[in-house]
């Protein structure tokens, strides 16, 4: 079994300091994970890490990542590896869908089988193309065939697999199951009401005993703007992406507290390395030099993160932690902008996420001190993809979570031909990834990654900035343990001093 491990900055257990606020009969834990609605709950039309979050509540995978990065048995109870092309799964035997529909490895051949054709639209069908088919050997075990020995398809199951009910879709069409999911998972879908909320209860079937600890579980969708007084009111129990700038007033108040871990999350700047001012490889190492990473964290982060020297970071299966990060000196910045023939400066097109826009202001500013102007488009992150496919911009800069805890994941996301995330071509680079990829020897793999890292860095082929500590305010009645891909599951939650939740 492939394992990520995982060292923690600080992983804080919210401890009573309140009074009870419920029982696991009738507790409730509202979430703001989003500002907005997801597009989809169909897990096989989408690829949003918030969006994510929500599907993986409702529907297992066939393996699933632990909060630190550890992959474990979900829908599968155990795997060995055939020969180099077959995995092969036994299943977890006595599970039901929600309705009641049985699960077995028909259900697996057909959702596997709904992510690779192309008519579903899965947006990251990219990263599961190694598997070729699912073969059913009985109804508890399947094998799942590759096009070539891949050895990140643990990591691909784990991060993308979400398993689907096959007579209920079909008996209910796609567009109403995408509104009204079935899944296998610890909690039910019951309700959703756009622009606001989703509603999912307890499932009181589920296949891991005495969970899921409390019985209501809410995504509640607010702005940036209130979040944080709908955690000091209680009118929320946990707010999963809180700016270092609120952690004060979090601390300061009596309903709630302040949790943080390291997570494999970096604000992620893709450039256009292949056309345009960037192929410039003196430019590129130009914006690196330009940065202060320390001033990015200190004024961004106020002080949750960690200088990275490439697009990997510390705990990443695959990070080369020999790598120093680019040391901020403005005067080298403007010396290879020179060589570059740009002495007198230049602008660049960027697109930006919605959720980067503090930290791009923030590089922006330095970035013009050298002599370099950023033109940004902000865009929400359901519209992004489209704009990705206009094809004109220098730079993207978006905050991006690792779902396969794996250098491999943003690696291909910003810099594959394949991706369509990606802003330049580089044959040498998906060559790489390949050779990554389709290594199962655990020890070769990190030295081809490894080595792809040292690519990445000596060709400067992003704008390296940090890791994140992710920083949660939650009620301080509540257990949660953050998860290291930044998409927690919520089946252990619980809150304080609840003994029929401990031991339901």
């Amino acid at each position: 079994m492939m394992k990520a491990a995982y060292p923690l900055l600080f992983c804080t257990f919210i401890m009573l300091c309140c009074p009870l606020a419920a029982d696991a009969a009738t507790a409730t834990l509202i979430v703001a994970d989003d500002v907005s609605d997801p597009a989809t709950l169909d897990p096989q039309k989408q690829f949003l890490e918030k969006n994510h979050t929500i599907c993986q509540q409702i529907f297992d995978g066939l393996l699933r990542f632990d909060p630190d990065g550890n992959i474990e048995p979900a829908l599968a109870v155990s795997w060995a590896w055939r020969d180099p092309l077959t995995v092969r799964l036994k299943l977890r035997p006595g599970i039901k869908f929600h309705n009641g529909e049985p699960f077995s490895a028909q259900a697996v051949k057909f959702t596997i089988d709904r992510y690779l054709d192309a008519k579903t639209g899965f947006p990251a069908r990219g990263y599961i193309d190694s598997i070729m088919r699912v073969d059913i050997i009985d109804p508890l075990t399947v094998d799942i065939v590759t096009v070539y020995p891949d050895g990140l398809l643990l990591n691909r199951l784990a991060a993308f697999i979400l398993i689907s009910p096959p007579e209920y879709l079909k008996k209910v069409g796609e567009e109403y199951f995408a509104a009204h999911p079935i899944g296998t998972g610890a909690f039910v879908f019951s309700e959703w009401i756009k622009g606001k909320e989703i509603t999912l209860t307890a499932n009181d079937n589920y296949w891991m005993p005495e969970y899921p600890k409390v019985k209501k579980l809410v995504f509640k969708f607010l702005p940036v703007s209130r979040q944080l007084p709908a955690i000091l009111s209680g009118e929320v129990n946990l707010v999963t992406n809180l700016p270092g700038t609120q952690t004060r007033a979090v601390m300061e108040n009596p309903r709630a507290a302040v949790m943080k871990k390291y997570a494999f999350r970096t604000v992620a700047v893709f450039l256009n390395f292949s056309s345009g001012p960037l192929r410039d490889v003196n430019l590129r190492k130009a914006l690196n030099h330009a940065l202060d990473r320390s001033e990015l964290i200190r004024y961004d982060l106020l002080g949750n993160g960690l200088p990275i020297a490439t697009l990997s970071m510390k705990g990443e299966t695959g990070h080369n932690a020999k790598l120093a990060p680019y040391p901020f000196d403005p005067d080298r910045a403007k010396e290879l902008l020179h060589n570059a023939g740009y002495g007198n400066g230049l602008s660049l097109s960027v697109l930006a996420k919605r959720n980067a826009e503090r930290t791009v202001k923030i590089i922006a500013s330095q970035l013009e001190k050298v002599g370099i102007e950023l033109k940004v488009k902000f865009v929400t992150e359901s519209a992004s993809p489209d704009e990705f496919k206009n094809g004109k911009y220098d730079m993207a800069i978006a905050d991006i979570p690792d779902p396969m805890c794996h250098i491999f994941f943003i690696g291909a996301m910003g810099l594959s031909s394949q991706s369509p995330y990606s802003l330049g071509k580089d044959a040498s680079i998906d060559k790489m990834l390949h050779e990554i990829a389709s290594t199962i020897d655990a020890k070769g793999q990190k030295e081809k990654a490894e080595t792809f890292d040292t690519y990445v860095y000596d060709n400067a082929l992003g704008l390296f900035t940090y890791q994140k500590a992710t920083t949660l305010a939650a009620s301080k009645n509540l257990h949660f343990k953050p998860h290291v891909t930044g998409m927690p599951y919520f089946f252990g939650a619980y809150f304080d001093d609840d003994k029929k939740a401990k031991s339901r």
